[in-house]
């Protein structure tokens, strides 16, 4: 009986636990770009990012949120995190919870029937050839992003080897080459990785 009992709470735990109330991604913008660093083998990824977040339930909602930023020996960890709720209404909020090697954490509180554009800004110094942001994590909330919008500028002299998607709209100017791509009913199947030559 106490097996059947056991079995049974663990077939309807991950239920229990995907009914919880949670925030609705809605889309995102992001703009990414390649500096020189300070020293001639050093460039700088710097990355901004508007979020689109809702809360579609009748509660408010207070959850902490897990923003991955893969760093290696090549790759440094993010510095000069920056997080700002554009246009933020009563009750809601946004504040860093912690910074480690793997990325950044943060609690974002958003009151009923509500949405959010959270700005989420960062960088990264980058001594290799590799500059990495995770989009995967996309699709782990349950449907694909209604849009997501993608610029990647270089600064002059700066020229890459690869980028993760095909047909990007180039244009070129006194800031540099300037990459842009449009996406709707966005399910990633590759993170944002560029190659520099």
């Amino acid at each position: 009986m106490k097996l059947r009992l056991v079995l049974c709470l663990a077939a309807l735990l991950p239920a229990m636990l995907f009914a919880q109330a949670r925030y609705g991604f809605e889309g995102e913008k992001l703009d990414f770009s390649l500096l020189r660093g300070a020293s001639p083998d050093t460039l700088l990824w710097t990355v901004r990012g508007d979020f689109y977040l809702s809360n579609l339930h009748n509660e408010a909602l207070s959850r902490l949120i897990v923003f991955p930023v893969p760093s290696t020996p090549l790759i440094g960890m993010a510095s000069d995190v920056k997080l700002d709720l554009l246009e933020p209404v009563d009750s809601m909020a946004v504040e860093l919870a912690g910074l480690s090697e793997k990325g950044f954490s943060f609690r974002l509180d958003m009151p009923p029937r509500s949405f959010a554009k959270l700005r989420i800004s960062y960088s990264q110094k980058i001594s290799g050839k590799t500059a990495h942001y995770v989009l995967l994590t996309a699709n782990s909330w349950g449907r694909p992003l209604p849009f997501c919008d993608i610029t990647l500028t270089l600064e002059p002299g700066i020229e890459l080897e690869d980028y993760p998607f095909p047909s990007p709209e180039v244009s070129s100017g006194g800031t540099g080459e300037v990459f842009h791509w449009q996406f709707q009913h966005f399910s990633p199947e590759r993170d944002f990785i560029v190659r520099i030559k």
